[in-house]
């Protein structure tokens, strides 16, 4: 087997830019929610893609690969740096509270089928 440094292809400099997916605003100070990227050799290569995603949220793997739940799009490089908002934000969050309540009544269902009434209105908040 050969790894791509045995075969010269890779070199750490070569890919300069970065567009990435965040759950919060990447500019804000101790930041570490970035869900997914992708890096580019070059500046038109990455603002094309910052653009397209921008343009249509779920356009790409980057918004596929998690869900097409981000909330900030972020290109950055030497001479750029941008945050765009997800504009299908309001959507999205309405999508994860709706997911979220479905999570918590199955977790009532199951809490429930072992503690009887009892756990289920329990699990639920009742």
């Amino acid at each position: 087997m050969t790894t791509s440094t045995q075969r010269g292809e890779f070199n750490a400099t070569d890919k300069w830019y970065s567009v990435t997916l965040w759950g919060s605003n990447p500019d804000s100070t101790d930041n570490d929610d970035c869900w997914t990227g992708d890096e580019f050799a070059t500046r038109e290569e990455a603002v094309a893609c910052y653009n397209a995603i921008c343009a249509s949220p779920t356009f790409g793997d980057l918004p596929r690969a998690c869900g097409y739940d981000w909330e900030f799009v972020m290109v950055d490089g030497p001479d750029v740096h941008a945050v765009t908002a997800n504009p299908d934000q309001r959507a999205q969050r309405a999508r994860r509270r709706r997911d979220d309540s479905e999570w918590n009544r199955e977790i009532a269902n199951q809490t429930g089928m072992a503690f009887g009434c009892d756990g289920y209105n329990d699990a639920m908040g009742w």
